[in-house]
């Protein structure tokens, strides 16, 4: 029973932090036209701020907006997807939920309602942990059934039933099934997921060549399939590898800053090269971070960790709390601001 506990704990971390790396990676999660048509200027507003990640500023304009239209589906779809990026899991559901209520046969709502319940899964005790995931799952199902052709969704539940332990739903057969629809909607996502069977399967090389197949067919202008293989390198500690590949992202493509905030990332993974890393993240923060990309509040915590691995506990308090300051609400930069403040 404590090793189906330790893999249901492994699981939910790394399922979750996947899918979030996943779509703050990937510009494939387009909302369709439906839900841009026949707007108000107020949520129109909300909109453009979401889209440019000012999340905070969105919040107020859209909370406002339900303060008089408290059934706008449009509005409450948003507020979750707003509270799912700031890893705020009960609000995402909340909202989630009520945009769902108001309009069930969205195909699109109930994909990110599931999205919510699995963070949730990652940040609940085990018997929580276990409902939010079944509750997840019955989400992408049913966005599958309203919508056959919702590749997003079929990739979530292929990655939940491929990383979820059988206790939890987990189960290869059905995630290889899924694997092979998603291959006929969408290539490239396809690669995506046999890379991701292959890799639980730990037959690496052949997830790395479903990777690089994935390259080989994108077009697209953000790389992200560059991006993909770099992160696999970074999980499996081929630094070398993961350095070189952003590295000549970047060379190609002066204006691909993201691929610098990679290169300082996998410094501090390997704890060497530190120097490097603290370039990296000084030049990251000189502009506006891009779209798509890590925030200003990413950085500040990777360069708070730089300074930590060289001892230099003040100056990693400072960045540690700027990204505090920056984003409140994650756990992620608070944890790491209390365990640098106990060397103190």
């Amino acid at each position: 029973m404590l090793k189906k506990s330790q893999n249901l704990k492994e699981f939910f971390s790394s399922f979750t932090k996947g899918v979030l790396v996943s779509l703050f990676l990937i510009s494939l999660f387009a909302f369709p036209q439906s839900i841009y048509s026949q707007t108000a200027p107020n949520l129109e507003q909300g909109k453009k701020l979401f889209e440019e990640e000012k999340y905070e500023e969105a919040k107020v304009v859209l909370e406002d907006l339900l303060k008089s239209e408290p059934k706008n589906h449009q509005a409450n779809f948003f507020l979750g997807k707003i509270n799912f990026f700031q890893e705020n899991h009960d609000q995402a559901i909340e909202y989630g939920k009520k945009a769902v209520k108001q309009k069930d046969s969205d195909s699109e709502y109930r994909l990110w309602l599931g999205r919510s319940y699995m963070l949730k899964a990652q940040n609940s005790g085990m018997l929580k942990a276990l409902f939010a995931a079944k509750s997840g799952k019955k989400e992408y199902e049913k966005a599958i059934e309203l919508d056959s052709t919702n590749a997003e969704a079929r990739f979530d539940l292929c990655m939940f039933l491929t990383q979820a332990p059988g206790i939890a739903g987990g189960d290869e057969k059905k995630a290889k099934k899924q694997a092979e629809i998603i291959q006929s909607l969408d290539p490239i996502l396809g690669f995506y997921a046999w890379g991701s069977i292959w890799e639980k399967d730990g037959k690496l090389d052949k997830a790395e060549a479903s990777l690089r197949r994935a390259i080989e067919l994108d077009t697209s202008s953000n790389h992200q399939s560059t991006y993909f293989l770099g992160y696999f390198f970074q999980r499996h500690e081929k630094y070398d590898e993961a350095v070189n590949l952003f590295e000549d992202l970047l060379k190609n493509n002066p204006d691909e800053r993201n691929a610098l905030y990679q290169i300082g990332k996998t410094y501090v993974l390997a704890k060497d090269s530190l120097d490097k890393a603290e370039r990296c993240f000084k030049r990251y923060l000189e502009e506006n971070p891009p779209k798509n990309s890590p925030g200003w509040a990413g950085a500040h915590w990777r360069l708070g960790m730089v300074y930590d691995l060289q001892g230099k506990t003040d100056l990693a308090l400072k960045e540690l709390k700027k990204a505090v300051e920056l984003e409140p609400e994650s756990e992620s930069f608070k944890k790491t601001l209390k365990e640098v403040e106990k060397k103190k």
